[in-house]
């Protein structure tokens, strides 16, 4: 499980993180500039953060197993067609929904299928890195919850309702929601509650102007992540 998620942030840093806006203008205006730019970025992390196990067997869709370098390299090439190949935003209903949750899913499936699990024997835990983890946390409740929401918004009223600002803003907001659920003991029910009335206050004044679904999804669904990686920290 070491290498399973260290290849879950390297996707998710890649795709949510280092990706979206800049990578995409690039892709438009010269498409196989921004498709190396693309595999660049997603094998600068994944040499970076696997670099200790590239040279171990990996268990390549179970098929054969191949040396870590190169079912990356396969990673990076799987992750950069699916990336190019599920795009049905625009073209049917649900289309953005549908393309945020079948890209991740296929991809997440590719983890599965290549990372060699049998680390885990080392360790003995299925969550053995607590740095890695939280890394993982954070860009889930930061960025991956923000572009699924955001994904929702765009399939119900054609563009998204949140400016740069918004979703800056609101990145701070879920992220303070994630690091309150990894206080220890209960106090984080305290700072919950506090933080959640001054974020309905903002919003009644109207210092966040966004919906009742993007709000809610977001602090919610950030202090939800946040209490699965609490688990690992004190229950484990």
């Amino acid at each position: 499980m070491i290498v399973f998620w260290r290849l879950f942030l390297v996707y998710f840093l890649t795709d949510f993180v280092f990706f979206h806006k800049t990578i995409n203008q690039v892709r438009r205006e010269h498409p196989i500039r921004g498709l190396i730019l693309h595999a660049v970025v997603f094998l600068f992390w994944g040499f970076t953060l696997c670099h200790g196990y590239l040279t171990m067997k990996w268990p390549f869709w179970e098929l054969i197993e191949l040396p870590g370098w190169v079912c990356l390299l396969l990673f990076g090439a799987f992750h950069i067609f699916t990336d190019g190949y599920f795009q049905f935003g625009g073209r049917c209903k649900h289309g953005f929904v549908l393309t945020f949750i079948l890209k991740n899913a296929v991809n997440i499936l590719f983890v599965f299928l290549c990372a060699p699990f049998h680390v885990l024997y080392q360790t003995g835990s299925l969550f053995a890195e607590q740095g890695i983890i939280f890394c993982v946390g954070l860009v889930c409740a930061t960025r991956v919850l923000g572009w699924g929401m955001i994904a929702v918004e765009q399939d119900r009223y054609g563009e998204t309702q949140v400016t740069f600002d918004e979703r800056l803003v609101l990145m701070i907001v879920r992220a303070i929601f994630f690091l309150i659920m990894l206080l220890p003991g209960w106090r984080w029910t305290v700072l919950f509650a506090v933080w959640l009335g001054t974020c309905m206050y903002a919003r009644k004044i109207r210092l966040m102007d966004i919906s009742n679904f993007i709000f809610y999804v977001g602090a919610f669904g950030a202090a939800f992540i946040g209490f699965l990686v609490r688990m690992r920290f004190y229950l484990e």
